[in-house]
């Protein structure tokens, strides 16, 4: 390209953003003169124009690194007033106030000054600001569309966008702090395979908020929208350990990291999710103990298999036991969900104890499974016994 042409094409970004921040200040005066529909139709402007902005006019490809930067900020910091304004206008009316609303400015915010930060350190090193992920342009618009909902006062929405919002920004902010904090010399970009298996451990952490948002250990009692959103995350979390795997073979991407990661990933998010079983009283202490234990053992197992420079691959065993987790996972989250076992006949007389011959056959298969690992490593276990 040209330095004519790409003057012209930076020029005509740099209008574009500015057109898109008055936008999100008409929206800031509407709010607070109660004019919540128009403040709805500019935002529903703004996010068209933030996604052009990021898909289109592809300003970040070709903009100088400081104009990117405050560009960035000022479109951040609009975000957050924007936001912002409407959790004081519902507090100062007195209406019941999400407080989810309040810990989606404290995410803003951090992202806001994290970013900032961040890109400024980079910029006085002397390096070149890393362009901006999927994750960060699906953050912009999730949290532009739930401006949306919340000036609308659509309940039944608000909190499903809410939280989706903030898994987005963390995942934006911990690929930015990945970037940043990989040595420049061996710099390379992360697998997309790789980045499905970290997902699992990033997400895991925010199943445990989801699974207890009401604060009761009782998880009969979560909202029905919790309750669906626990059972998304955790079919996301069995359709990323699908895809890792063939996306890493397909692409010719399998590495050393991945056959230590996805495994670790999966011990990671099953064992939290049976931890919160135990809690809410859906699986006995020695159940849960008994599959810590054989994870733990064949861990241990791997490890000792790399000290001499070996990789322990997963066996089929494994694999099964994997799957038939997720399954028995997802069959005691959907029987958690009333209006689901209402649908077939019986299961509201069976669920009592439905949980927990669920984990009795989980566990059963689990230890077959860790048998299975011992024997077939008989030739590991020699070099130390």
């Amino acid at each position: 390209m040209s330095e004519e042409k790409t003057s012209d094409v930076r020029l005509r970004t740099r209008v574009w953003s500015v057109l898109r921040a008055l936008v999100f200040v008409a929206v800031i005066i509407f709010i607070w003169q109660g004019m919540a529909k128009t403040a709805c139709a500019f935002v529903s402007i703004a996010l068209v124009m933030g996604w052009v902005n990021l898909y289109q006019l592809r300003a970040q490809e070709i903009e100088k690194p400081y104009y990117r930067l405050w560009l960035n900020f000022i479109d951040g910091a609009l975000s957050f007033v924007v936001m912002t304004s409407i959790f004081v206008r519902d507090f100062m009316q007195n209406e019941h106030v999400e407080k989810l609303l309040a810990i989606g400015c404290v995410f803003l915010l951090a992202r806001l000054i994290g970013s900032t930060l961040f890109s400024l350190g980079v910029l006085r090193e002397g390096k070149q600001l890393p362009r901006k992920r999927r994750w960060s342009k699906l953050s912009n618009i999730s949290i532009t569309a739930t401006m949306a909902v919340y000036l609308l006062n659509l309940e039944d929405y608000q909190q499903i966008s809410m939280v989706t919002s903030i898994l987005l920004i963390v995942a934006a902010m911990v690929a930015y702090a990945y970037w940043y904090y990989r040595d420049p010399a061996h710099r390379k970009p992360l697998s997309i395979a790789s980045q499905l298996t970290m997902s699992r451990i990033v997400l895991t952490p925010f199943f445990l908020w989801v699974f207890f948002y009401d604060n009761d250990l009782d998880y009969s009692n979560n909202s029905l929208v919790f309750k669906v959103l626990s059972l998304i995350m955790v079919l996301g979390f069995m359709l990323t350990d699908f895809l890792d795997g063939k996306l890493a073979r397909a692409m010719g991407e399998v590495s050393t990291l991945g056959k230590y990661l996805d495994p670790f990933s999966d011990k990671i998010s099953n064992m939290t999710i049976f931890m919160c079983f135990i809690a809410t009283g859906y699986a006995p202490v020695w159940m849960v103990a008994v599959i810590y234990f054989r994870e733990s053992s064949v861990e241990t197992l791997r490890t000792l298999a790399a000290s001499e420079g070996l990789i322990m691959p997963a066996r089929r065993s494994g694999k099964w036991k994997t799957a038939l987790q997720g399954i028995g996972i997802v069959a005691i989250l959907l029987g958690a969900i009333d209006p689901v076992r209402a649908l077939v006949p019986g299961f509201n007389e069976i669920w009592p104890t439905f949980p927990t011959i669920v984990m009795g056959v989980i566990t059963t298969v689990t230890v077959l499974s860790g048998v299975d690992y011992f024997v077939s490593s008989k030739h590991i276990l020699k070099k130390f016994v």
